[in-house]
């Protein structure tokens, strides 16, 4: 399996922890191996955003499923977790 670089762009700052949680949950009930997270809070034009970065050893298609999942993990109830932007393996797209 290839190693792949999964991206996106959160508009509003979620708890790291809870991030953390959602990627390595999601990784655990699809089989995706997590290899590394990392997360920064930068400003952006309307406020601070979120970027969060992940390796995932997996096909391009799991990753994108392991992307979706996550990302609705994260909207939760309240529906914060909107996507901006989203890049899979050097592939840049937006929602």
């Amino acid at each position: 399996m290839p190693l792949l670089e999964a991206a996106f762009v959160l508009d509003t700052p979620i708890d790291t922890q809870e991030v953390r949680e959602a990627v390595s949950a999601v990784a655990r009930q699809m089989n995706v191996m997590l290899v590394d997270v990392h997360l920064d809070i930068d400003e952006g034009p309307s406020g601070e955003v979120q970027f969060v970065q992940a390796e995932l050893l997996c096909t391009p298609e799991e990753a994108h499923m392991w992307l979706m999942r996550v990302l609705v993990r994260l909207e939760g109830e309240e529906g914060y977790a909107e996507l901006v932007t989203v890049r899979i393996d050097g592939v840049e797209f937006q929602a």
